[in-house]
């Protein structure tokens, strides 16, 4: 049914290419009209060398990684061969952390003008050519997770979900599923929409400049260019959100990997972007399950849990238009201060958090800072003392018991 929505959409967007230049983004979540937005700015979440070393550490510590990706169904090598199978692409990845050999040396560490060069398929070409593209970021991944991980092995893997998605992208109207349309979602947040599709359009440039190419040292500077092309930041993110895709997060399940979106650098910042740029709740990034590129439209397939409260607020359907009453914010200035002190929880969240919005269902039910709104933040405050150590996903647990009370829903009849 999700496949069938996506190929109409895709038809749909088709025919409707033609007409503008505008960039767009439209979230169907399969009932009703899709939203359609045009943001106005492409923002960004800057990710620097210093926060991405801390978030590929916290990702790898608390991440499992799986060393065979394919065979899970997450980011899989779709449309070309495993020749060699799959020790030998990882072996071939893992070379490209080394860079190219010097003239007559062979080692086993970095890839040699002759022997690795022999035999290599399109699809390999533009693999080792998008891992050298990583050679800038070498210092900060090995730092990340030399602790953890030998750095080879960690560039195998990730450099094996890095060219997945790369395949998908070069296609003239790529459609990513699964755990690549999580990273597609993830990317679209964090760089914005106009930088994605440069970073999409750069794919297709690097599979056709590598299609051609027949030396090793062709793939070293292909690499290169589209390394200069996106720019570090835009690299840092890819490899961020596919480190959380390879990962047995998907494997274990929804709530586990959800938990880890947290984990991703300025965190605060980027739920608010995806919320006011995207219509996206980015806590919930995990469930959307394809995202379209045709033309400058970007179609995101997703459940209505998805999607930000703002958004359902302007989609005019029954669920938005039914409460009348103020926009209750459920992290109060109160409750954030709180959380801002807490052992744990400590820079998940901001006062007056997009992500945690709900519609009174009249003006008497929320005018103001009214008892009940003093008595509730009393509540959670005293809650996160007790539960110094609390997860997020027991503190918003906890939240949404509040909200689900008779009380609160004759209040709040969507709670949030």
């Amino acid at each position: 049914m999700a496949l069938r929505r996506t190929v109409a959409l895709l038809l749909l967007l088709a025919l409707l290419s033609g007409c503008g230049t505008s960039r767009v983004v439209r979230l169907d979540t399969g009932r009703g009209t899709p939203l359609e937005y045009t943001p106005s700015t492409s923002k960004a979440v800057r990710v620097d060398e210093d926060a991405f070393e801390e978030a590929l550490t916290r990702l790898v510590l608390n991440v499992p990684m799986t060393l065979r990706a394919p065979q899970q169904g997450l980011l899989e090598r779709v449309s070309y061969p495993a020749n060699g199978g799959d020790v030998g692409w990882q072996r071939l990845m893992g070379k490209s952390f080394g860079g190219l050999c010097k003239a007559g040396q062979r080692r086993g560490d970095c890839l040699s003008l002759l022997d690795d060069a022999m035999g290599m398929g399109e699809w390999d070409k533009l693999g080792v050519a998008l891992a050298l593209s990583l050679d800038p970021m070498k210092e900060s991944i090995s730092r990340a997770v030399e602790e953890t991980l030998a750095p080879q092995l960690f560039y195998a893997v990730i450099s094996t979900g890095l060219v997945s998605w790369a395949v998908l992208a070069a296609n003239p109207e790529p459609v990513f599923t699964k755990a690549a349309a999580i990273v597609s979602a993830v990317m679209l947040i964090y760089l914005g929409l106009e930088t994605f599709l440069e970073v999409v359009d750069a794919c297709r440039e690097l599979k056709r400049t590598t299609d051609r190419s027949t030396m090793p040292l062709e793939l070293e500077q292909a690499g290169r260019r589209f390394a200069n092309r996106v720019g570090p930041e835009v690299a840092r993110v890819f490899v961020l959100a596919v480190t959380m895709a390879v990962s047995h997060g998907m494997a274990g399940g929804a709530a586990w990997l959800a938990s880890r979106v947290s984990m991703l650098p300025s965190f605060p910042e980027a739920a608010a972007v995806s919320a006011s740029q995207l219509g996206m709740n980015l806590t919930n990034v995990w469930q959307v399950t394809s995202v379209a590129v045709v033309g400058n439209t970007v179609a995101i397939s997703l459940p209505a849990t998805a999607v930000a409260m703002v958004a359902q607020e302007m989609s005019g359907g029954s669920a938005a238009s039914a409460p009348s009453g103020q926009l209750h914010h459920v992290i109060s200035k109160r409750i954030a201060a709180a959380l801002e002190e807490h052992n744990t929880l400590r820079g998940h969240y901001t006062a007056r958090d997009p992500r945690f919005v709900t519609r009174a269902a009249d003006k008497a039910a929320h005018n103001g800072y009214q008892k009940w709104h003093r008595d509730v933040d009393k509540e959670v405050v005293a809650w996160l003392k007790r539960f110094d150590r609390a997860t997020p996903e027991e503190f918003e647990s906890f939240l949404r018991e509040i909200y689900s009370r008779p009380a609160m829903r004759a209040r709040f009849p969507h709670g949030f």
